[in-house]
């Protein structure tokens, strides 16, 4: 019986290689596509906002908030109390110190919200600064200016 030997495709020839490089390069590929997309969408659902929460007593709630990617944009701010919508406005108050610490390239980015100090009960209250920003359609989402809250107390 004759031996029968099927031919064996050489690793280096040509057609091998240039799949192989095929492979690496869509490889390569995809890998960038899923990180450009990753960043993407992380910067989009966290914005790279700026903001502080200076000021919680019985008379108010001060402080201010900036988009560095938008430095001439007014952000909305909305004040909780205890998990508590109280008021909403335009972050545009003058505040020089802003600009000082380098924090906002000009200074009309600060908040004041006035609080009637009868309506809240003796005691701490937590007091969260919440920036608006649109997102995907009509949808907007609110971006706390600070990690932990204000504690604010009220006494009598």
């Amino acid at each position: 019986m004759p031996n029968s030997t099927l031919p064996q495709s050489d690793p280096s020839s040509l057609p091998t290689r240039l799949l192989r490089a095929v492979i690496v390069k869509a490889g390569i590929e995809l890998l960038f596509v899923c990180l450009a997309v990753s960043l993407a969408a992380y910067s989009h659902l966290f914005p790279p906002l700026r903001g502080a929460i200076d000021v919680a007593d019985q008379q108010r709630v001060a402080g201010w908030a900036a988009d560095p990617r938008a430095p001439g944009e007014r952000l909305e701010v909305q004040l909780f109390i205890d998990d508590q919508f109280i008021a909403s406005q335009r972050a545009e108050e003058r505040r020089d110190d802003v600009v000082q610490a380098r924090a906002a390239a000009d200074p009309n980015h600060g908040f004041t919200f006035a609080l009637n100090s009868t309506s809240l009960l003796t005691g701490k209250h937590r007091v969260y600064v919440y920036a608006v920003r649109r997102g995907g359609g009509q949808n907007r989402m609110l971006l706390s200016l600070t990690r932990e809250p204000k504690v604010l107390e009220v006494r009598r």
